[in-house]
């Protein structure tokens, strides 16, 4: 006794360490994690290049906000961004708002100098090689239109090679408003004016929603609309989301766990259950921080099913004192060494299906996994050590319910066709089974922001897109490789495209045409409709022997004009020996293209999905070997014949639960896949329970019972998650402790009551 009152003593002061340890973390540092991006597994290429362009995307994805400002009327349309643009700078949200663009017309002007031919589209180098007169005709024209536009003059660019830089800097979409210094679209009947919002970090903040709220309610009020979308703002959603579920969750499963508590036992001492639950979650939650730093609030949202499970030794141990008669008065300590050893090696089993769950590369489940087996470790603990104590003078309110007619003949042989029937229903809905996953459904995407990121797509011009990653041996090779793989998509009808060959021409080509400007200058006839402009003959010659005998443009300095701006992110630079960049192509179904070699489609929900399919499928192993583990303990302990009816509960909740998700037509993935592993734990922990408790079959299936419905609470609750994933967690959990409950009502029938 005074060993058990030490041990107790010392538990509080560890309980008591923690809590300062944890708040001193929080203190420090908010170690709740929030980004999406922190729950997927750790990529387990080698491959640099494609690490480097799935970065380049990240950044892009979720470090600027793409806004777009519309009215009626143009000039109301520049007014209304300008003003949005203001009020987004001066919210602080952001390390900056581009909205208006001065280009400096000296750096212009001088890079126009030096691109030269290099960039030249293909049609006009075509001309230059099969009808070099055409060209010069319509150089000639253009040189007479006064509205040209052209930022060189006809005596620094006789040639007019500087006409069709400015062209490549956007799509024909995108234009530039020389009075507002914006970038504008016409579309639908409306002018589009275009900013970008870039935050400092990708740390997910909800004050973007609130921002973009209050904008679009003044956008209603002032007769403008605004468009807007980003990574940011879907990662805030989530946040927001995340941890709404969480709270109001957490709340709610507490409340009717303790509310059905306090209707059976009718007794206010009932709530001291809630202690464990404390410890475990505490336990928990440090365990998790210590491990990993942080802790996901995915893993929290998870973490609140957990409310049922962790009061399941409580129940245990506390629900046959409802059934005990006057004369045999129950006693929490005497109770306590009663179940322990049940309560020891449901644990053990349970945590070590959670402590396999480590080997996954899936960050969620490694901190579900060590969040679960700590909380579990931590509320048995406390209800071992602090439960006995405080229900030492407790006495129940017993219920006159005895269930003895479970072992009658006729009852055992109905619930045996029960069991019988079920069986074949769910083995016909496993066979309608369907395995996958999908990123998607790790998000609960609003219906707003993806309405708003269509609508700009389709302003845009390009739609849905997808990237191509393409790579090379030197620039060269690479800007062929650019041109080859817009060929072959343009063969197939994709005509939607952005590559750095639409930029810049390869060296060898820069070096033919440059040969054939050489030509030219030597061929005086071809270049005559500028001559008839009064362009003297040998100023032209002069202009293209100068054009001749020009340096080799290279990529990466091509680049650096102010003109690339639109085709700077497609090229990712060297990397470990070699060059790099993306290719954009927008339509329905064009991933069917086959790419030639040292090009792939850059797909990261298809590369993820496979990644989730392949850490399903080593759960799923992992889990296989649980289940020998767990047989070879409950053989060891309980022997071959009762240790495998015991792990045959389990069994049958886990193919019993497929079958079911297979009726209903829910997918099994990755979430529903953790569902199984938790739900294959329970029924373990009710069939040991069941065949091994001191206690009379009433109280035992009593002890089940809340156990069940306590926690069918917490997961039925997950039911109702807005994010796809956590509902079939939940589901599938749900459908498993049922199943567990009805097994372990199978082996209580036909057994001898005991005392």
């Amino acid at each position: 006794m005074k060993s058990m009152k030490l041990l107790s003593k010392s538990y509080a002061v560890l309980c008591i360490l923690l809590a300062v340890w944890l708040g001193a973390q929080f203190v420090q540092h908010t170690p709740i994690q929030t980004q999406l991006t922190a729950l997927l597994p750790q990529h387990n290429t080698s491959d640099p290049v494609w690490l480097a362009a799935d970065q380049a995307q990240e950044k892009q994805l979720n470090q600027q906000i793409i806004v777009l400002v519309g009215a009626d009327n143009p000039d109301k349309a520049f007014e209304s961004a300008a003003q949005v643009a203001q009020r987004w700078q001066q919210s602080g949200l952001f390390a900056a708002v581009d909205s208006q663009i001065e280009p400096d017309v000296a750096a212009l002007r001088q890079s126009l100098t030096s691109l030269g031919a290099a960039t030249l589209p293909a049609e006009q180098v075509h001309q230059l090689y099969e009808n070099p007169q055409q060209y010069f005709t319509e150089r000639a024209e253009a040189a007479a239109n006064p509205f040209s536009g052209s930022l060189l003059s006809l005596e620094d660019d006789w040639l007019g090679f500087s006409r069709f830089v400015l062209q490549k800097q956007s799509s024909s979409q995108l234009l530039w408003h020389n009075e507002h210094a914006m970038l504008y679209t016409e579309r639908d009947g409306k002018t589009w004016v275009w900013l970008r919002a870039r935050l400092p970090n990708t740390t997910p903040n909800i004050a973007l929603l609130n921002l973009l709220h209050k904008s679009k309610t003044q956008a209603q009020a002032e007769h403008y609309q605004i468009l807007a979308t980003g990574g940011a703002l879907f990662a805030a959603h989530a946040k927001q989301n995340a941890e709404r579920e969480s709270s109001l969750m957490s709340a709610v499963g507490l409340s009717l766990t303790f509310a059905l508590l306090l209707a059976v036992f009718r007794s206010w001492r009932v709530l001291a259950v809630g202690l464990p639950l404390a410890v475990g979650v505490l336990v928990g939650l440090v365990a998790t921080v210590a491990v990993f730093g942080e802790i996901h609030t995915l893993t929290l949202v998870v973490g609140t099913s957990l409310v049922g499970v962790l009061v399941d030794f409580p129940l245990h141990w506390l629900a046959p004192s409802l059934f005990r008669q006057p004369e045999n008065a129950w006693h929490g300590a005497e109770s306590m060494r009663r179940v322990l050893p049940s309560f020891v090696i449901s644990l053990a089993i349970t945590v070590l299906g959670y402590a396999l769950l480590w080997f996954t590369p899936l960050p969620v489940l490694r901190q579900t996994a060590v969040f679960s087996a700590a909380a579990l470790l931590g509320a048995v603990a406390a209800t071992v050590c602090f439960l006995p104590p405080l229900f030492a003078r407790y006495q129940a309110k017993t219920w006159q319910i005895s269930w003895a007619n479970l072992s009658n003949h006729n009852v055992v042989r109905q619930w045996r066709l029960l069991a019988a029937i079920l069986a074949i229903f769910l083995c016909i809905g496993a066979s309608k089974s369907q395995w996958q996953d999908d990123i998607r459904q790790w998000a609960n995407l609003p219906p707003d922001l993806l309405a708003d990121a269509q609508h700009i797509a389709q302003i845009s011009g390009m739609g849905a897109s997808k990237t191509i990653l393409l790579r090379a041996d030197s620039a060269d090779k690479l800007l062929k490789l650019n041109q080859q793989v817009e060929q072959k998509l343009h063969q197939h009808g994709f005509t939607q495209t952005q590559s750095l060959h639409q930029w810049l021409l390869p060296s060898d080509e820069q070096m033919a045409l440059k040969n054939q400007l050489a030509k030219l200058a030597r061929q005086p006839e071809q270049f005559a409709p500028l001559v008839d402009l009064g362009v003297p003959p040998e100023t032209v010659q002069a202009a293209l022997n100068q054009a001749a005998s020009a340096p080799v443009v290279a990529l990466a300095d091509s680049l650096a004009a102010p003109q690339a701006e639109g085709f700077r992110d497609l090229y990712l630079g060297e990397i470990s020996g070699q060059f790099a960049s993306v290719l954009r192509v927008g339509g329905d179904d064009v991933a069917a293209v086959a790419l030639p070699d040292g090009a792939m489609w850059l797909d990261k929900r298809a590369h993820l999905n496979q990644q989730f399919s392949e850490t399903r499928f080593q759960a799923a192993w992992l889990k296989i070997l649980s289940f020998a583990l767990a047989w070879v303990m409950l053989w060891w302990r309980f022997g071959w014949r009762r240790g495998s009816l015991m792990l045959a509960v389990a069994v049958a909740a886990v193919l019993g639960t497929i079958g079911a998700l297979g009726w209903l037509g829910v997918a099994v993935g990755l979430f529903a896949m953790f569902g199984l592993l938790l739900a294959a734990a329970i029924g373990v922990d009710y069939a040991v329970y069941t065949l091994t408790a001191p206690e009379s079959k009433t109280a035992r299936l009593a002890g089940i019972t809340l156990a069940a419905a306590t926690t069918s609470i917490s997961f039925i609750l997950l039911m109702f998650s807005t994010t796809p994933a956590v509902a079939s967690f939940g589901l599938s959990v749900a459908i498993g402790v049922g199943l567990s409950w009805l097994g372990a009502v199978g082996l209580l029938c036909g057994q001898t009551d005991k005392p």
